[in-house]
């Protein structure tokens, strides 16, 4: 993966954005209600076998997050990042931790669709259980991805044999 540039992030991020000099692919803010949150962008070809980062949003002192309009910009930011810098796959799955995932995907999903720059990209969502759980996941590529049908086909492949 391409290095993220923090000046185009924090240019048009309400809050600010650091990375970490250790790991830069952990991205880090706070907002005004004082919730840290980290933004990982990592490998992951479990999903896609062909290769795509995987987009891990913490929430790192588990503390309760009112509706954040700035922290949709702000996330949106560093996505627009990564795909400036990459034309790749981005593929999103819900924390299961709480028992939250659906209003998590509903959440992201709906960030997305509102998004200003929307048209450049394609979305693609699965939903279902793995070992009795319910997970749900998303797929982000932009329309200019040479690899867009295969990407389709492996994303539909692998959700077909995990979930139950």
């Amino acid at each position: 993966m391409k290095a993220l540039n923090l000046e185009n992030i924090n240019r048009v991020s309400p809050y600010r954005v650091a990375q970490r000099v250790e790991s830069p692919c952990v991205l880090s803010f706070q907002t005004d209600f004082g919730v840290e949150y980290e933004i990982v962008i990592k490998s992951n070809d479990t999903f896609i076998p062909s290769g795509a980062y995987a987009l891990d949003i913490i929430n790192v002192w588990h503390r309760p997050s009112p509706g954040d309009s700035k922290f949709r910009q702000t996330l949106m930011a560093i996505v627009e990042e990564f795909f400036r810098q990459n034309n790749d796959v981005m593929l999103y799955i819900t924390e299961t931790r709480d028992s939250k995932q659906a209003s998590r995907n509903r959440l992201f999903v709906r960030w997305f669709n509102t998004y200003e720059h929307r048209e450049q990209f394609v979305i693609r969502t699965a939903e279902g259980k793995m070992d009795g759980q319910m997970n749900f996941m998303a797929i982000i590529l932009r329309k200019d991805n040479p690899r867009l049908q295969q990407v389709f086909e492996e994303f539909d492949e692998t959700v077909t044999f995990l979930f139950d």
